[in-house]
C-alpha cells in the first residue's frame, strides 16, 4: 500500500495509472519471458482489466503529447497481458476492436488501430515472444494468436477434437493437426481465431492439441488430476463445464498397452548408416499368434512387410519394423493386413523437397520449426542449402542407390536462424532458438532389449531444465509407469537458471525396473517427453565381444548378466549355439518382473540393390551370379563398436585376387563397399567369395555363385524329385499351381535326398511351377506372388479344395469345365486376367480374359476394391482395368465418394473411376496424388499441361542421341517425384516411352495407334474441350508410329470414359480398340494411367456444364 505525503497516517492513497502499470510490469515481464504465448501467464481477470483501463488513460495522455510509442516501450508486459486478456475474454464472431476500445475506455479510430497493432508487435518482440507477423489480419491476428484459442471458440474446438478421436481412436495429436489442416473445410465449424491458430500455430498449436488430448483423457477419470495438463485455467474450466453438463463426452483412456493394438502410428524415419529413408512400423500389441502383416503402398506400389514376435507367449507383442523406401516417393499408405484403418504419410513434397530428421532418425514435420541441434537433412543435390547463420556440415552420408540425385548430410544448426533450399522459398524452415528441456540418459545396456525391441537403460534418467536470469519459467514434470494412468511423480519447478532434476525416482522401490513415460511441460512448444525402459544397475558381458560368421550362422558365444543388489536374472549366464541369435531371460526385483531379450553383438551384412528390399542378415549372403552381373549394387557391413573396417577381399579360386577399400568413412560401425569395382573380377572367375580379415580371422561375408540349384525337377508319386540338386542347408521350394494361380506359393523345404513332399491338394492340381531358393535363417524369404524364374513340372487335373467355388474356378482354368456362375471372390478373377498371357496361348488370351471379366463389369466398385487389394503394380493395374473393360464400365458419382476416398491414395486410377472429385475430401485426395493441376481442371475444365508428353519437332534431334547422352539430359527430371498430372511427371512418362521406341511391341502399337487416331477425334467433334485434349498431343504432320502413341492414349481414354456413360458410338468403338489399348498400357503404363484420370476429370467438368444426365450403363451387356 502506498501512503501519500499529505494524507493522514493510515489513509491509503490511490495509485496513479503509471504507478499501477509500473507495478504490474515488474510482476509480469520476467514471467512473460518464460512463456511462449501471452495467454500462458496466469493473471486474474481483475488485474488484466485494471491494466487495460490504465493503459487507455495513459494512451490518451501520450496521444496529446504526440509520443504514443512510450506506452509500448515502457510497459510491454502490460500491453501484452491487457490486449490478450481482452481478446481471450471478449472476442465474439469476428468483432474485437469495439471490445478493445470499451475495455481501454478509449474511443479509437483507424489510426489508433494501427498504433495499437504495431504497439502489440513491439511489445511481444521486446519480451522475446513471437509476433506472428505473417498473419492475414495484420494487427488483430497476432493478438488472437497469443490467446491460443479465445474462450468463445473453445466449445467448437473441444467438440471437434472429441468427435475426431471417437472416429479414429489411434489418432495422435500430430495426426489430428495434419488431418485438420489438410483440407480447408474441415475446420469450417470453428471460428476464425481457432482455425488460424491450428493452421499457423505450428509447434505451439501441436503442443496445445497434445495437452487438450491429455485434458480430455483426465476428465474421463473418476477423480481427475488436472495439475499436470499445463493449459490456461480458463481452458481447463470450460472443458470441465462442458463435461459436467453432459455436452462433451470424454473418451475412456487408451494409455494401457494391453488395451490397444498399436502404440503409435506409422511414421517416416531415417537410418543414416544403412537403409536410409524408411517407414517406421510401430510395435503392435495383442496380436493373435504374435505376428502381423503390414501393407505399405508407396506411390501406388504395394509391398507386404511381415513382423514376428521374438518370443511366443510374451503378451503376443510384435516389435517395431521398418520398410525401406528404395527411391523418392510422394506418399505412402500404411495399414495392418485386414484393418480398414489406414495412415497416409507424405514423404517428398515436390514444392518443398527438404526432409529434416533428428539425430535419432525421427522426422520433423514440414510445418514445424527446427531446433538449434544436430540434424540430418535429405535434399536434391541440384539445390544448395542456404542458411541464415553459420552452418556446419558434420557428416556426408549416403542414401540407397535408388535415391540418385539426392544428398544426405548431418549438420549443426546452433546459431542458425533459418534453413532452406536455394531457389525454393517454400522449403524455408525457421529455427527456434529457445532451448528445450532434455531427458538425459546414458548409453543403453549393450545386447539387451525388451521383447518390443526397446533399449534397456541401467542409469536413471535426469531431467535438464533450461532457464535464464531475466525469465521466470515454470516447468511441470510427470513420471508414470507405461500403461498406468496414475503418476508416480507430478511436480512443478520455477527456474531462473538451468538446473538438473534427479529426484524423479526417489519414491520408487530400488533398483528401478520397468517402462516409464516421462513428460516435461513448460512454455507451449518447448516440452519434452520420452518413454524409457529402465533396469537400474544392470550390466552385460559377452564372449566374444562381437560374434562373427561361422559357416551359415554365427560363432558360438556366451552372455553374462550382472544384476545389482535387489535384482536377479534367470538364467544369469547364457550360451549361444551357432544358429541362435538371441535368448530371453526373466529379470526380477522385489516388486517387478520383466522379460528381457539378450542378443550378443554380432556382425551383420546387407546387399543393396536399387529395386530390392534392404534387410540386414546375421549370416553370409549368397548372391546369384546373374543378378550380380546385371546389378552388382553395394555391400554394407556393420560391426558394433568398430571404428575401422578392413578392405573387402575377393577370393577366387582359393586366393585373394582383388581388394576393395570401404567407400567413405566408417560411421557407426558401418562400412559400404561398391561391388561394381569387382564386377569384372567376378565375371572372369565365374564367381567369388567376399572375405574380411577381422583381427587375423578370415570371415566370409558373401558368396557369388551361379543360381542353378538343380538340373531339373520331375514327379515321383506324392513328391517332386530334384535332379542333381545342390544340397545345401536351407534349400526350399516354392510351388505354384497353374490351375489356381491366386493361391501364390506353397513353400516346402527340400529333404536331404532332394525330394519335396507335395501337399495333398497339389498332387493332382495340373502343371506346377517350382522356384528354388536358399532360405536365410535370419531373414524371411520374400516369395513373389508369381515366379519369374522357375521350372515347369507337367501334370493333369486341377486343384482339390474345400471351397467349391475355388475348385470350380480351378477346373475352368484347367480347361475341363465351363466358367462357374456367381463368383464371389473377385480377386481370383483379377489374378486370372493379370496372368492370362502366362496361362493361355496367345490366340486364347482375349476370350479367356473376357470370360473372367464379365462378373467384374457388373460389380464394378467391389471389383476395383478387390483389384487394389491384390497389390499389383500401377502398370499391371491399368493393363488389367483396360483388358477387363472396366475403363469403359463405371461412372463415378457422389454416392461412390466414400469408396473413392479409400481408393485414391492406393490407386489414383481406381479413385478416379469410382469417385473422381465427387466431394471436397475426394478432391483433396486427388490433389495429393495428382498435384495442383487437378484444381485447374475441376474449376475451369482446362488441362494446364495438355501438350506435355507430345512428341513434337523438338524430339527429332533426340532420336540421334546415344542412350548415355539421353540419360544425362533427362536425369534431373526424375530426381523429385511429382504428382501424376504435373508437367514433370508427364514428361518422364513420355521419355520412358521414347526410350522404348525401337522395340517391336512399341512399333506394332504405334502402327495401330496411327490408324485409330484418324477416326477417334471425330467422336468428340461436338465436345471442344475433349477434342482439344487429343489435338494437343497429335504428332507433327507426316509422323506416325510411336509418334502417335501419346495422342492415341488420350483418345482411347476419352472415348472409353464416354462409353462408360452410354454414348452408343463410343461403346461400340471401344470394344474394337480395347486390345490395342491394353498393349499400349503395357508399353506406356504411366501415360495410360494419367490419361484415364485426365479424361474422367475433364468429362465430369463438361457434364456439369452441360447438365446432361448420362445413361449410366454399368458395363458391356
Amino acid at each position: 500500500m502506498v501512503v501519500g505525503r499529505g494524507a493522514a497516517v493510515g489513509t491509503p492513497r490511490k495509485v496513479t495509472s503509471d504507478e499501477l502499470l509500473d507495478i504490474r510490469e515488474r510482476q509480469w515481464s520476467d514471467r512473460l519471458r518464460g512463456c511462449s504465448l501471452v495467454a500462458e501467464l496466469e493473471v486474474k481477470d481483475e488485474h488484466s482489466r485494471q491494466a487495460a483501463k490504465a493503459l487507455g488513460r495513459m494512451y490518451d495522455k501520450w496521444v496529446a503529447r504526440g509520443h504514443t510509442e512510450v506506452l509500448f516501450t515502457r510497459w510491454p508486459a502490460c500491453v501484452a497481458v491487457a490486449l490478450t486478456g481482452i481478446a481471450a475474454r471478449e472476442y465474439r464472431q469476428g468483432e474485437l476492436w469495439p471490445e478493445l476500445w470499451r475495455s481501454l475506455a478509449y474511443d479509437g479510430d483507424q489510426h489508433d488501430r494501427v498504433t495499437w497493432g504495431q504497439g502489440f508487435h513491439s511489445a511481444v518482440r521486446r519480451l522475446g515472444m513471437p509476433d506472428f507477423a505473417e498473419m492475414r489480419t495484420k494487427y488483430v491476428g497476432p493478438i488472437l494468436m497469443h490467446t491460443g484459442i479465445p474462450t468463445y471458440c473453445l466449445d467448437d474446438y473441444f467438440h471437434l477434437v472429441a468427435r475426431r478421436r471417437a472416429l479414429d481412436p489411434d489418432l495422435d495429436p500430430e495426426g489430428f493437426l495434419d488431418w485438420a489442416t489438410a483440407v480447408p473445410n474441415r475446420l469450417n465449424e470453428l471460428d476464425v481465431p481457432a482455425r488460424r491458430f491450428l493452421e499457423y500455430g505450428s509447434d505451439y498449436a501441436l503442443d496445445f492439441v497434445s495437452r487438450t488430448y491429455d485434458l480430455l483423457d483426465r476428465l474421463g477419470d473418476f477423480t481427475p488430476d488436472l495439475e499436470g495438463v499445463a493449459l490456461p485455467t480458463r481452458v481447463v474450466l470450460r472443458a470441465q463445464e462442458l463435461v459436467s453438463s453432459g455436452v462433451l463426452q470424454p473418451q475412456p483412456r487408451r494409455s494401457s498397452a494391453s488395451s490397444r493394438r498399436r502404440a503409435e502410428r506409422p511414421r517416416i524415419g531415417l537410418d543414416p548408416f544403412g537403409r536410409g529413408v524408411e517407414v517406421i512400423l510401430p510395435a503392435l500389441y495383442d496380436m493373435v499368434g504374435g505376428s502381423a502383416a503390414w501393407t505399405v503402398t508407396a506411390d501406388g506400389t504395394t509391398r507386404t512387410v511381415r513382423s514376428q514376435a521374438q518370443w511366443a507367449g510374451l503378451a503376443e507383442s510384435v516389435p517395431p519394423s521398418a520398410f525401406t523406401l528404395l527411391q523418392p516417393v510422394r506418399t505412402v499408405v500404411v495399414a495392418t493386413d485386414g484393418d480398414a484403418d489406414r495412415t497416409e504419410l507424405t514423404v517428398v513434397d515436390a514444392k518443398s523437397p527438404l526432409l529434416v530428421f533428428a539425430a535419432d532418425g525421427r522426422r520433423f514435420a514440414a510445418n514445424m520449426p527446427l531446433p538449434p541441434d544436430d540434424v540430418w537433412v535429405v535434399h536434391p543435390d541440384e539445390h544448395e542449402l542456404v542458411a541464415d547463420g553459420p552452418l556446419r556440415i558434420t557428416i556426408e552420408g549416403q542414401l540407397p542407390l535408388g535415391w540418385i540425385g539426392w544428398r544426405l548430410r548431418q549438420m549443426r544448426l546452433a546459431g542458425v536462424r533459418s534453413l532452406e533450399l536455394a531457389g525454393i522459398p517454400a522449403t524455408r524452415r525457421p529455427i527456434r532458438g529457445h532451448e528445450r528441456p532434455r531427458i538425459e540418459v546414458g548409453r543403453p545396456v549393450v545386447g539387451i532389449t525388451t521383447p518390443y525391441g526397446t533399449p534397456v537403460h541401467s542409469e536413471l534418467p535426469v531431467i535438464w531444465l533450461p532457464g535464464r536470469e531475466d525469465a521466470e519459467t515454470k516447468w511441470t514434470i510427470e513420471l508414470r509407469r507405461s500403461g498406468d494412468d496414475n503418476p508416480v511423480l507430478s511436480t512443478s519447478r520455477t527456474v531462473r537458471a538451468q538446473e538438473s532434476f534427479a529426484e524423479l525416482w526417489d519414491d520408487l522401490p530400488r533398483p528401478v525396473l520397468g517402462s516409464f513415460d516421462i513428460t516435461v511441460r513448460g512454455p507451449l512448444g518447448r516440452g519434452a517427453n520420452r518413454t524409457l525402459f529402465v533396469a537400474e544397475g544392470l550390466e552385460s558381458r559377452f564372449q566374444p565381444g562381437v560374434r562373427l560368421f561361422e559357416g551359415r550362422g554365427l560363432e558360438r558365444g556366451r552372455a553374462e548378466l550382472i544384476a545389482p543388489v535387489g535384482a536377479t536374472a534367470a538364467p544369469r549366464v547364457l550360451d549361444f549355439a551357432s544358429d541362435v541369435k538371441a535368448e530371453v531371460v526373466e529379470y526380477r526385483t522385489s516388486t517387478e518382473t520383466e522379460p528381457l531379450v539378450v542378443m550378443p553383438p554380432h556382425l551383420e551384412v546387407m546387399h543393396e540393390q536399387a529395386d530390392q528390399s534392404l534387410v540386414w542378415s546375421a549370416g553370409s549372403l549368397r548372391i546369384a551370379a546373374d543378378v550380380f552381373a546385371d546389378q552388382p549394387g553395394e555391400l554394407l557391413v556393420r560391426i558394433p563398436g568398430a571404428a575401422t573396417i578392413p578392405p573387402l577381399q575377393v577370393v577366387a579360386p582359393g586366393a585373394v585376387v582383388q581388394t576393395v577399400p570401404p567407400s567413405g568413412r566408417v560411421e557407426a560401425g558401418t562400412a559400404r563397399y561398391s561391388l561394381v569395382r569387382i564386377a569384372d573380377t567376378v565375371a572372369e572367375h565365374h564367381g567369388a567369395e567376399l572375405v574380411l580379415d577381422l583381427g587375423g580371422t578370415p570371415v566370409r561375408v558373401a558368396t557369388v555363385r551361379p543360381r542353378r540349384l538343380a538340373e531339373g525337377i520331375r514327379r515321383a508319386d506324392d513328391r517332386l524329385q530334384l535332379v542333381e540338386p545342390v544340397l545345401i542347408e536351407g534349400l526350399t521350394a516354392g510351388i505354384y499351381a497353374t490351375t489356381a494361380p491366386w493361391r501364390g506359393p506353397t513353400v516346402v523345404p527340400v529333404a536331404g535326398d532332394g525330394s519335396v513332399l507335395l501337399p495333398p491338394e497339389l498332387r493332382h492340381a495340373g502343371a506346377l511351377l517350382v522356384e528354388l531358393r536358399v532360405d536365410d535363417p535370419w531373414v524371411p524369404v520374400e516369395w513373389p506372388s508369381w515366379p519369374e524364374r522357375y521350372t515347369t513340372v507337367p501334370g493333369e487335373g486341377h486343384l482339390a479344395s474345400e471351397d467349391p467355388e475355388e475348385e470350380a474356378l480351378s477346373g475352368f482354368v484347367a480347361g475341363g469345365s465351363d466358367f462357374p456362375g456367381n463368383v464371389q471372390d473377385l480377386s481370383r478373377l483379377w489374378t486370372l486376367i493379370h496372368l492370362a498371357p502366362r496361362l493361355r496361348q496367345v490366340h486364347e488370351v482375349v476370350e479367356f480374359r473376357d470370360a473372367c471379366a464379365r462378373p467384374l463389369r457388373w460389380n464394378t466398385i467391389h471389383a476395383l476394391e478387390a483389384l487394389v487389394g491384390l497389390h499389383l503394380t500401377p502398370e499391371e493395374t491399368v493393363t488389367a482395368v483396360i483388358s477387363a473393360g472396366l475403363a469403359s464400365s463405371l461412372v463415378p458419382g457422389s454416392h461412390h465418394a466414400e469408396a473413392a476416398r479409400r481408393l485414391w491414395a492406393m490407386s489414383p486410377l481406381a479413385g478416379a473411376l469410382v469417385g473422381a472429385a465427387a466431394d471436397e475430401e475426394c478432391l483433396h485426395s486427388a490433389r495429393r496424388q495428382c498435384g495442383d493441376s487437378v484444381d485447374v481442371i475441376v474449376a475451369e475444365g482446362k488441362d494446364p499441361h495438355a501438350g506435355v508428353g507430345r512428341f513434337g519437332p523438338e524430339v527429332v534431334p533426340l532420336t540421334a542421341m546415344s542412350p548415355q547422352q539421353l540419360e544425362g539430359l533427362w536425369r534431373a527430371a526424375q530426381v523429385v517425384p511429382h504428382g501424376l498430372l504435373d508437367a514433370d511427371n508427364r514428361a518422364v512418362a513420355a521419355r520412358r516411352l521414347f526410350d522404348r521406341r525401337d522395340e517391336d511391341g512399341v512399333r506394332k502399337v504405334g502402327q495401330s495407334a496411327s490408324t485409330w487416331l484418324r477416326s477417334l477425334p471425330d467422336l468428340v467433334a461436338d465436345r471442344p474441350v475433349l477434342r482439344a485434349q487429343i489435338e494437343a498431343r497429335k504428332p507433327p504432320v507426316g509422323r506416325t508410329g510411336w509418334w502417335a502413341i501419346p495422342a492415341a492414349s488420350s483418345a482411347f481414354a476419352i472415348v472409353a470414359r464416354l462409353a462408360a456413360r452410354g454414348v452408343p458410338a463410343c461403346r461400340s468403338v471401344e470394344r474394337g480398340f480395347r486390345q490395342v489399348w491394353a498393349r499400349l498400357a503395357e508399353i506406356a503404363p504411366e501415360l495410360a494411367v494419367l490419361d484415364l484420370v485426365l479424361a474422367e476429370l475433364l468429362i465430369t467438368y463438361e457434364e456439369e456444364g452441360r447438365s446432361e444426365p448420362h445413361l449410366g450403363f454399368p458395363g458391356d451387356q
